[in-house]
């Protein structure tokens, strides 16, 4: 009892963290963090798509960054590693991140998904599934759910092969949720086969879209 105290104590700490750096670095394209307990105290891994706004100049960002961190979910001996995403476009994270940003600037959602996921295929991903729950085209909420390519749904290759991301985003007409899924080709272990190039097949280029109502965010 007291193991699991500690560890659901452990991942409510880690979430808000999370949590905080995430509106505290989203100009900096803020995609998540590694946190790793050191003998004599803690190593934080950032990771952003523009580290210079999280250093700050001479350094004065990241030593801000520490103290704030260090006083509020009392971090001792605290040290921050910023590291740059290498590629934005299959992070997704920063995919669902940007999906709201460009609703925000009045963008359609179905063009701003289409958009991304373009960019995701092109960036070199297996595959990528796109959600979009909300009040999209009249005042019930439904969602759409756009894929392309093979995103495996269960199972030990869902584990190892595809990371997820989910944000929400407060428009006139409410709240609405993005969902994303990447599917990585190179984390696919060797023992394994795709059923596409089994039998010689293609994943088709066109996104399947699929729309439903009775969603929330």
């Amino acid at each position: 009892m007291v193991n699991t105290k500690l560890m659901l104590k452990k991942h409510y700490s880690y979430a808000e963290i999370d949590e905080f750096l995430e509106g505290k670095l989203g100009e900096a394209g803020y995609a998540g963090m590694e946190m790793e307990k050191l003998p004599l105290g803690y190593r934080l891994n950032v990771m952003v798509m523009k580290p210079g706004l999280v250093i700050g100049r001479k350094g004065l960002g990241i030593r801000e960054l520490t103290d704030t961190l260090s006083s509020k979910f009392k971090l001792e001996n605290l040290s921050i590693n910023v590291v740059e995403v290498p590629n934005p476009d299959l992070n997704p994270r920063i995919v669902a991140s940007r999906i709201a940003s460009m609703a925000q600037r009045g963008m359609a959602f179905r063009r701003a998904v289409l958009v991304s996921l373009s960019n995701v295929m092109k960036a070199g991903a297996m595959g990528c599934e796109i959600v979009v729950r909300g009040k999209l085209r009249s005042e019930r909420a439904h969602f759409e759910k756009h894929t392309q390519g093979v995103v495996p749904k269960s199972g030990h290759l869902r584990e190892v092969a595809v990371a997820s991301a989910v944000t929400h985003v407060l428009l006139k007409m409410g709240l609405y949720g993005v969902q994303v899924r990447i599917a990585y080709r190179e984390a696919v272990p060797p023992d394994y086969e795709l059923i596409e190039a089994r039998e010689g097949q293609v994943a088709p280029e066109a996104p399947k879209v699929e729309v439903a109502g009775n969603a929330n965010p």
